[in-house]
């Protein structure tokens, strides 16, 4: 079964450079301030419980994200998308350029969880907004350039999060003002899509809730799950299988990024060939295969094939689940049901380490990526075969 025709590549307008713009604020959300976590511990030390709060500043956001994304979806619906960016933009930039000042703990993780708020307000519209203002058709095409964006947006904050960190832990707080010219540009080149108002009677269009929708909730759950022990638990056994230090696990995660990148800028074609049912099955074969490269590698170059190769179910999975997600729901409801997308990843990304630990105990870091790679052998077997029952009811 193919998919949309794929347009001819052209320059994106500035409403969908804009856009694409937005995208990479949400992957510069937690890698930006890792290198700043030991001098953070150190600045602190002196603070009751800083070695674990230290940590939460990290992940907090992710938190936070997971509880907001659905009321913000709603809200989106109720007072316009781009409102709803704008204040998240602004939420972003507050929060997240927060750790330039404040001298406490407490303040710094009150900080981070406004940061979160953001970057679900930000991931509900961002997306929504561009299939507002592109055509069904043209779908494939942008969805892909957000994915190839948030991959080189990953890259940047790494190397950023890098350098500045070398300055001073606060150092790499300053990669959140990129928000700043974002703004502008946001309030400058996208205009409210009128998808986005609710109906007279005052109810959204479209249910979230659908049982195919819920399918897609799960897949992403399922996806995350798989591909977050690469940036949980790769470090760890780069380290046991080849000797690799934080610099050289960096670079290798930067090149998953890139691999991310390359696959979106190709989305368009892939999904003129493509149903999402079966870039779906690729995504969940690809970590199969790349998963499993990695937990029996003896070497640190099996085990980079291996990260590459998940590189690119990474580069499928955004603008699948939420191409998949967009062409499921009336475009009316589109931020409700992206906003219980965005859910979904964060609860994947909260839960895959505390699933992987036990795993790890129990069979070593390889054997947890044996099993990631397992589940992800089993969501593709799954997929392949509803898809061939209903074409055999066809």
């Amino acid at each position: 079964m193919t998919g949309t025709t794929v347009a001819p590549r052209r320059a994106p307008t500035p409403l969908l450079a804009t856009l694409l713009g937005v995208s990479t604020m949400t992957i510069m959300a937690s890698a930006t301030i890792t290198p700043a976590l030991p001098g953070m511990e150190r600045h602190f030390a002196g603070e009751p419980h800083a070695e674990v709060l230290v940590r939460l500043v990290l992940t907090l956001p992710g938190l936070a994200i997971m509880l907001a994304a659905p009321l913000l979806g709603y809200v989106g619906v109720r007072v316009g998308r781009v409102r709803v960016l704008v204040a998240g933009l602004v939420l972003y930039t507050v929060g997240g350029g927060s750790g330039l000042l404040l001298d406490s703990l407490p303040a710094l993780l009150t900080g981070r969880a406004l940061l979160g708020v953001g970057i679900a307000a930000i991931m509900t519209t961002a997306t929504a907004l561009l299939a507002d203002h592109h055509p069904p058709a043209e779908h494939g095409r942008v969805l892909g350039l957000q994915g190839a964006a948030m991959g080189f947006g990953g890259v940047v904050a790494m190397l950023l999060g890098g350098v500045l960190g070398e300055l001073s832990w606060r150092g790499p707080f300053a990669v959140y003002l990129l928000a700043v010219p974002v703004l502008f540009l946001v309030l400058r080149h996208v205009p409210e899509a009128p998808v986005a108002a609710p109906p007279a009677d005052g109810e959204p269009v479209g249910s979230p809730w659908t049982w195919p929708l819920l399918g897609l909730y799960a897949l992403t759950f399922l996806s995350i799950t798989s591909f977050y022990v690469i940036p949980t638990q790769a470090p760890f056994w780069l380290a046991e299988v080849g000797g690799a230090g934080p610099v050289v696990t960096g670079a290798l995660i930067a090149a998953v990024n890139l691999v991310m990148t390359a696959v979106g800028l190709n989305f368009g074609r892939l999904r003129a060939r493509w149903d999402f049912r079966a870039l779906a099955v690729a995504m969940f074969a690809t970590y199969a295969v790349g998963l499993l490269l990695v937990g029996t590698a003896g070497n640190l170059w099996t085990a980079t094939a291996g990260m590459l190769v998940v590189g690119i179910g990474v580069g499928l999975s955004n603008p699948t689940l939420n191409g998949w997600t967009v062409a499921s729901v009336d475009p009316g409801a589109r931020t409700r049901a992206l906003g219980l997308l965005t859910s979904a990843l964060f609860l994947g990304q909260f839960s895959s380490p505390l699933l992987a630990q036990p795993i790890a105990g129990a069979a070593g870091l390889g054997g947890t990526f044996l099993v990631a790679g397992a589940l992800g052998a089993v969501v593709a077997l799954v997929l392949t075969a509803v898809a061939l029952t209903r074409r055999a009811r066809r």
